[in-house]
């Protein structure tokens, strides 16, 4: 099974800013107004079942967060450590937050299939969002 993960970086500093940034607005009409992660990211839609926010602040935050992709992500997977974007790794000080959003292509139907069509340069030049890596790998189904 091919899958994905995409790893962004966010200058928002407070819980209550990176809270507002991700959470759809509603309309009097109660009409969805998109999310700042939405609008900043290019994605229209995403299934939120598949997206987490790490704090990583610190030096030990930041090697927690890489044995967690590694355990979590690259497990059964034919993705090395190695082989993760330098930017990635070099620029994630830079942020308090990172975003994972990931998805998959399974034999059940596809999750949050449009991950695998971004690329590094889709977002706006003063947006609080920044896409540090994208990790595309397989699995076995099972």
């Amino acid at each position: 099974m091919r899958n994905v993960v995409t790893v962004w970086g966010t200058t928002l500093q407070s819980a209550d800013e990176l809270a507002d940034f991700l959470t759809p607005v509603y309309d009097e009409d109660g009409e969805v107004i998109p999310s700042g992660f939405l609008t900043a990211s290019g994605l229209e839609w995403v299934d939120e079942d598949f997206f987490e926010v790490h704090e990583v602040q610190d030096a030990e935050a930041r090697a927690d967060f890489f044995m967690y992709l590694e355990n979590e992500y690259a497990m059964n997977a034919t993705l090395d450590r190695k082989e993760w974007p330098e930017k990635l790794t070099e620029e994630i000080g830079k942020y308090p937050h990172v975003i994972l959003l990931y998805g998959n292509e399974s034999r059940y139907g596809p999750i949050n299939e449009k991950l695998f069509d971004l690329t590094e340069g889709g977002q706006e030049k003063d947006s609080p969002l920044v896409l540090l890596a994208k990790l595309v790998f397989e699995t076995e189904e099972r």
